[in-house]
This record gives C-alpha cells, sequence and structure tokens, in this order.
C-alpha cells in the first residue's frame, strides 16, 4: 500500500479547551445535534468521564466546574467513521491521527498485507492501538489480509512483489481453511477481490468465481464474521451478492447501470460502500487539488505523503456514468450506504477526502442527512456493533465534531470543523 497522508486542521479555527489526555466534564450548549438519524435543534450535550451523559434542552443546568462550549450557529455531529481506508503498516499511528485531525474517529481498514521478509508490522499492532484507548488516535477495524485468487489482483501490485508473500485461494475448497488463518492472524471481517482487470495494463487478471465467493462467506458466518467483496464490474457485483457477501467494498465503474441494480441489491439485504472519491479520481476527475489546496490544509501536509492527492491521471481513465446512477439508484431502493474513501489511494487522504465523499454522496441523490448517516450510524451498526460509536445519546461514547454551520442541509459544512473530542477528550490541533 502507498504510504499515508498526514497532515492537521480542516477549513476552520479550531477552538481549543484543553489538552489531549483524560476526558473531563463539557457542556456543549445551545447547539443543533444531528444525532445519527434525527436532527434536535436547541440541545446542551453534557460530556462526562468520556461518555455522553445527556442530551436536554438548551436552558439545561450547566453542571459547576463544566467547560461550556458556545454552540448557537453549529451542530454537533457524531465522530465521522471512513469504512474504506487502507492503513499504512509503516505508519499506523499517524494514519490514524490524522484521520482523527478531520473529525474521523474510527475507520474500517480494507486490507493489511502480511509482512513481508523482513518487515515486522502485523495486525498485532492494530489490536494494541485499539487496547490502549488512546484519545489521539482513531480506531480501526481490520480485514488484515484479503481473499483472491492466484495471480490475482493485488499480487501484481509493486511490480508483482506481493505474489511472493501474499496468501492465495485457489479454489471453493480451501475456503474455511484459509478463512480460518485470516481470523487466526487477527482479522475482523472477511473481504474478498473479485476484479479480473489490471488498471494500469489493461491486461487480464484471475479471480475468484462465485462458487469460491460463496464458499468464504459460508466460511466467514460460520465464525461469524462479515464477508464484503471488492468488485469492478456489474457483473461481479451481482454475483458476489448473489453468492451471499454482506455488501460491497467498491462501487463499479463503467459507462451505466442496469435499472434494477438498487432493488436487486436491496433484495439480499446487501450494503455498498461506494467510495466515489477513488472511482473518480481514476475516471479522471480527482478531488486531490482541492482537497490539497483547501484552506488551511495544504501547510499541514506532510510532503512525504502529497503526491497521492497529486497523482496523474490514468492513461486510460475509466468511466464513472454507470457509478453514479448505481448510487442513486441504491440510494431509491433504501439500500444501506456507507461512506468511503479508499484512502491513501489516488487522489485521497486520511480523513480530508471523507468530506468530499460525502459531498458525492449527496450529488448522487442522498439527502444531506443521509450522507452523515452512511458516515455515522449506519456503519457503527455493521461494523462496530457494540462499540457505543455513531450516535449523539446517553451513554454512547463522547466521539464528537462541532462544526460551524448546518450539514444537515448543506454538506460541506462537515468541513467547518471548530473541535474534535475523542472519547469526551478535545483534541489539540
Amino acid at each position: 500500500m502507498p504510504p499515508l497522508l498526514r497532515c492537521l486542521c480542516l477549513l476552520a479555527p479550531a477552538l481549543v479547551f484543553g489538552q489531549t489526555g483524560a476526558p473531563g466534564l463539557t457542556a456543549i450548549q445551545g447547539v443543533r445535534v444531528f444525532d445519527g438519524e434525527s436532527v434536535l435543534e436547541g440541545r446542551t450535550v453534557l460530556i462526562r468521564d468520556g461518555e455522553i451523559e445527556s442530551v436536554s434542552g438548551a436552558n439545561a443546568r450547566v453542571p459547576q466546574g463544566a467547560v461550556v462550549v458556545p454552540g448557537a450557529g453549529r451542530t454537533l455531529i457524531p465522530g465521522l467513521i471512513d469504512s474504506h481506508v487502507h492503513v499504512s503498516p509503516a505508519w499506523p499511528e499517524e494514519a490514524l491521527h490524522q484521520a482523527l485531525e478531520f473529525g474521523v474517529t474510527a475507520v474500517v481498514d480494507m486490507w493489511t498485507n502480511p509482512p513481508p521478509p523482513g518487515f515486522t508490522f502485523s495486525l498485532t499492532r492494530f489490536k494494541q492501538l485499539n487496547a490502549a484507548n488512546r484519545a489521539d488516535l482513531a480506531a480501526v477495524t481490520s480485514a488484515g489480509t484479503g481473499v483472491t485468487a492466484p495471480g490475482g489482483h493485488p499480487t501484481q501490485m509493486e511490480g508483482g512483489a506481493g505474489a511472493a508473500f501474499l496468501p492465495v485461494l485457489s479454489d471453493a475448497s480451501g475456503a474455511d481453511a484459509f478463512v480460518a488463518a485470516r481470523i487466526a492472524e487477527g482479522s475482523d471481517f472477511i473481504k474478498m477481490i473479485v476484479e479480473d482487470t489490471n488498471l494500469v495494463t489493461g491486461g487480464k487478471l484471475p479471480t475468484l468465481n462465485n462458487e469460491t465467493i460463496a464458499a468464504v462467506v459460508q466460511a466467514a458466518h460460520a465464525r461469524d464474521r462479515l464477508a464484503v467483496a471488492h468488485v469492478r464490474s456489474e457483473q461481479q457485483a451481482r454475483g458476489a451478492i448473489g453468492a451471499g457477501v454482506d455488501g460491497l467494498a467498491h462501487i463499479f465503474s463503467g459507462a451505466t447501470a442496469s435499472e434494477d441494480f438498487g432493488k436487486f441489491v436491496k433484495s439480499k439485504g446487501a450494503f455498498v460502500i461506494p467510495t466515489l472519491t477513488i472511482l473518480y479520481a481514476v475516471c479522471g476527475r480527482s478531488d486531490g487539488p482541492a482537497v490539497l489546496n483547501g484552506a488551511r490544509v495544504k501547510e499541514h501536509v506532510n510532503a512525504k505523503f502529497t503526491y497521492m492527492l497529486s497523482a496523474p491521471p490514468l492513461e486510460h481513465p475509466l468511466s464513472c456514468e454507470g457509478s453514479t446512477k448505481a448510487v442513486h439508484e441504491l440510494a431509491e431502493a433504501g439500500v444501506r450506504l456507507l461512506a468511503g474513501t479508499d484512502s491513501p489511494g489516488m487522489g485521497t487522504t486520511y480523513g480530508a477526502s471523507l468530506h468530499w465523499e460525502l459531498q458525492h454522496l449527496v450529488e448522487a441523490g442522498l439527502t444531506p442527512r443521509q450522507a452523515l448517516a452512511s458516515a455515522t450510524s449506519i456503519p457503527a451498526d455493521i461494523f462496530f456493533k457494540g462499540g457505543r460509536r455513531g450516535r449523539v445519546r446517553p451513554g454512547m461514547r463522547a466521539d464528537l465534531v462541532l462544526v460551524e454551520g448546518d450539514p444537515t442541509k448543506q454538506i460541506e459544512d462537515t468541513r467547518r470543523i471548530v473541535q474534535v473530542w475523542n472519547r469526551g477528550v478535545p483534541l489539540v490541533r
């Protein structure tokens, strides 16, 4: 995986209320609240010892000693969740900290390679960081090493170096053992690669067939794990969903989408993580320059990682007309959509790119509230069950983002960050 972008604050002056450390007592007063599903006007939200203690009226009594944060003209939303990233095995802490700087308090890692010879990273490091519950890092759940066919994507990357050490699955007969090995390594869920195209050369790659996909799904479900699939075409998407996958890690690319695609996905109960941000980049419409040149972003970008935001377009860009149409159909059909970026791929970076993804989802047909839910309550219910994330309600973790304006009406206001809290601790930029 390419290295990760590191930067600090986003698009609005930050009000600093404390040092990163132990959570305390904070009252956000007279604020509009998007609670993960609904909008509540004029509320006072009390944070105590890392949890949301109460969500009361604007004139609720504030306990003595509480830090009072003015909420007028602002909106409080749950900490955001990016449902498709690839956390750098070389710099995991930097990646997770950068995500948090942009209000992303949790991420879903969609592939982490096993260590090649001489490299020591393992999923154990993710587990250690989560167990430490550090206030300066976003939480992470990971697929670990995904499932691919011999010679399949991504073994061709880095000059084919991955083929030497990546485990691969030849057919359905080995699915149970393969899934068991991934879970033993620490995978929280299972991801499969269903793609037969090399985007660099345009040539064909081997990929999993539907029988093998179904066997992997069965093995994952037998161990109480989700199974998701990376696809490139609508045909592959339908095959994977028909084989029982719980969700798609991307929407497909292409010039068009079938009129019934949304209804088909809805009938199977699957969810979709569109990742329009990276798809638009490979289709020649990268957000990278806009992200990189955004107010109060560029000066905080680590120079080592700027190249992914300014990566040149593919020589033969794909079409994304069908991608946008498919997302519109999925939204119309009521399919659960999750916001994800595929950071740090072409034109993307941790944290910042999620705000552009939300904008793309709205442009594709979601309402701003639906887009906010796609990055809060919906992924929390799917990938972080029992984690008390994704909602502004009493008893939930105080993972919160305060922004100027009203993103429930104008989604771009999520970029106007005033303050981020992770388990009740205000992040100091």
